[in-house]
């Protein structure tokens, strides 16, 4: 009898303690389906925000048209290609030109005029057919647009540590672009949008 009390015993621990451990794992698979619910929706928050809509700029963006020569058929080259300059911190507002090779840094300044120098410059290279030099990105006209003018959030980008605003005209046309850019990687929940919404506030007007 003691030994069928001692077995029923240690079962009944055995029993209550594989309970206990499947209920934790339980509380877990809960707690991480959550968490990973919560990320999509947080983000999906901050995108119906500002993805679709219509904003007028509060401060001066700038953007560079330019025309770039294909690598590989330099005869050839595309026109109007349009780059948006403006980047803002939560301390800091400068400007620059994303570099268009691996082996080319990214041109950065606080003056929008001076990256368009800069960017003459730069992409300035000799080829093996009979042109001379020729530069792979031409910049043509530097575009500002002015506190007041309205544009339309095309789209909404987010990458590593920066979220990117493509702002496009009345026509459909793209113009320019708002980067936000933190000094740290952007969480997958997007916890960082409060400080992100605060620096899109000071450019921008949502209607």
């Amino acid at each position: 009898m003691q030994e069928r009390t001692g077995t029923s015993f240690a079962r009944a621990v055995l029993m209550r303690s594989c309970f206990r451990i499947g209920t934790t794992v339980l509380v877990l698979i809960n707690a991480v389906a959550a968490t990973g619910a919560a990320a999509p929706s947080n983000r999906k928050a901050f995108l119906s925000a500002w993805q679709d809509r219509g904003v007028a700029l509060k401060r001066t963006l700038y953007s560079v048209v330019y025309d770039e020569r294909r690598r590989f058929l330099p005869l050839t080259k595309q026109e109007g290609k349009v780059a948006g300059l403006t980047v803002a911190t939560p301390s800091d507002v400068y400007y620059q030109f994303e570099a268009r090779r691996d082996t080319e840094d990214d041109i950065v300044g606080r003056d929008p005029n001076a990256i368009v120098t800069a960017l003459r410059a730069q992409y300035l290279r000799s080829t093996h057919v009979e042109i001379g030099n020729v530069k792979d990105v031409e910049p043509v006209v530097l575009v500002r647009y002015e506190p007041g003018v309205v544009l339309f959030v095309k789209k909404v980008q987010i990458e590593r540590d920066r979220v990117r605003l493509m702002l496009h005209n009345k026509a459909g046309e793209e113009a320019t672009t708002l980067t936000v850019k933190l000094p740290v990687p952007l969480s997958k929940a997007l916890t960082e949008s409060a400080i992100i919404e605060r620096v899109l506030d000071t450019f921008l007007v949502r209607s």
